[in-house]
């Protein structure tokens, strides 16, 4: 069951995405800690503004904005905008800071150094997307989830509650989607050996259902154990995307209002009046309306939520059988045809691929091999006597056409990495991505060694 490219290229952010909600859970348990057991007022933040802050670190070092390695003024200064924001979330600082007297604001509101490191380990997740890497988050992370547990305890009264609640939702987030994006990043690791994609053979659906069935089946038991209302596990899960549905709806109802004030500025201008709001005495006069809190939509709300995942998980799974029932009925009538594709790195050959359709896009460098890669590309777009010759070896390539150091650097990790059977280490491949980066930025024309004919 193959899948358009686009639709391959939009799944390929699912890795990264669930990675870096996974840091951000995190760092909410941690700051509903601090918020708690040393502010002593329930937290302002929460996994979906830390997940931000890191996604904008890491999209921004991905693009090549910054380079941490390169131009350390501009890494700075991003994870100062970062803490900033975070700072100024409190009302009381921004208070403070318009009133003029921002150093009493200074010992205020701890996220924004929370918000910072949700920067830091941005970075450190757009250049480290990978099995090993995120592998390691979740086995350090889950453990590590036990310090900011025992200092949340020092919390004393209502605000204890607040912390078991809002720090079980976070722990329920970062489980979900770390174990997720440990899962997508091995089967990612699988296809770069065997040639099988992950995303074409829906591998990655299986993965995503079963964590969820898995943490369905323990969080719903500690809930009950910690007595925590019906949809904190719900809210654990869908928090993210329920926060990032809120934020749509607020900046599209603040651009209504805008507009509708701007609206009734014009027809004004030109003598049509419109009815005037209503003062507080008439508002006063107004039937009572009925106010609802939080905690008795709870329940109404968890319904819905789960109404809606049933409904997706049954279109998912009627839309799976549907297509495999029409693969099925059109390879009826044609031959079968089998063949046998040998995994690159058990058998250290290199495996001929079929030649890229035009018009799709390459996914970007995040190795030492694939940064190799993409400069051999870059070198054949801007002149073709650049190519690499199918019988030339890297380093007789790289010495032909004399494109400099970088890559001769670039040819050796490759070279150590497929055929040396050597594991580079994180620091080599973010090099070697450096290095990519420099040589793109070269001269247009390369040099060959001489004049053409």
């Amino acid at each position: 069951m193959l899948s358009s490219w686009r639709a391959d290229r939009y799944l390929g952010w699912l890795l990264p995405i669930f990675a870096i909600v996974a840091e951000g859970a995190l760092i909410a348990v941690v700051y509903v800690a601090v918020e708690v057991a040393i502010d002593h007022r329930p937290p302002l933040l929460g996994t979906f503004e830390f997940a931000v802050a890191a996604g904008v670190a890491a999209a921004a070092v991905r693009r090549g904005w910054i380079d941490p390695d390169v131009d350390a003024g501009r890494f700075l200064l991003l994870l100062g905008l970062l803490g900033m924001v975070g700072w100024m979330w409190d009302a009381e600082v921004r208070e403070l800071v318009l009133g003029g007297d921002p150093l009493a604001a200074v010992p205020l509101h701890p996220g924004g150094w929370l918000m910072l490191v949700a920067g830091m380990r941005g970075v450190g997740r757009a250049l480290e997307i990978d099995d090993r890497a995120v592998t390691r988050l979740v086995l350090i992370g889950v453990p590590a989830l036990a310090i900011p547990w025992a200092l949340g305890q020092l919390g004393a009264g209502p605000l204890r509650d607040v912390f078991t609640e809002e720090a079980f939702v976070a722990s329920i987030t970062f489980v979900t989607a770390g174990f997720i994006a440990a899962g997508l990043a091995r089967l990612r690791e699988i296809g770069r050996e065997t040639g099988v994609d992950w995303r074409q053979n829906r591998s990655w659906l299986g993965t995503v259902f079963g964590v969820i069935v898995v943490v369905l089946a323990i969080g719903i038991p500690a809930s009950i154990l910690l007595g925590l209302p019906g949809d904190a596990v719900a809210r654990g899960i869908l928090g993210p995307i329920v926060t990032a549905i809120g934020y749509v709806v607020i900046g599209g109802l603040s651009l209504a209002a805008l507009l509708a004030a701007l609206l009734s500025r014009v027809l004004r201008s030109f003598g049509i009046q419109l009815p005037e709001p209503l003062s507080p005495e008439e508002i006063a006069r107004l039937p009572e309306a009925r106010i609802y809190t939080i905690d008795q939509l709870r329940e109404s709300l968890t319904a819905l939520i789960a109404l809606w995942v049933v409904l997706i998980v049954v279109i998912v799974v009627l839309a799976r059988v549907w297509l495999r029932r029409r693969q099925r009925r059109g390879g009826r009538s044609t031959g079968e045809e089998r063949s046998i594709r040998i995994p690159q790195r058990s058998a250290r050959v290199r495996v001929p691929r079929p030649p890229r359709a035009a018009g799709r896009s390459w996914t970007r460098p995040y190795d030492a091999v694939t940064a190799y890669l993409a400069a051999l590309r870059d070198l054949a777009a801007r002149d073709t006597a650049a190519a690499r010759a199918e019988h030339e070896t890297p380093r007789a390539h790289a010495a032909r056409i004399a494109a400099g150091p970088e890559l001769g650097a670039l040819q050796a990790d490759y070279a150590l990495a497929r055929y040396g059977g050597r594991t580079l280490s994180d620091a080599e491949n973010r090099r070697a991505i450096g290095r990519w980066r420099r040589l793109r930025k070269g001269p247009r024309a390369p040099d060959h060694g001489g004049a053409p004919p």
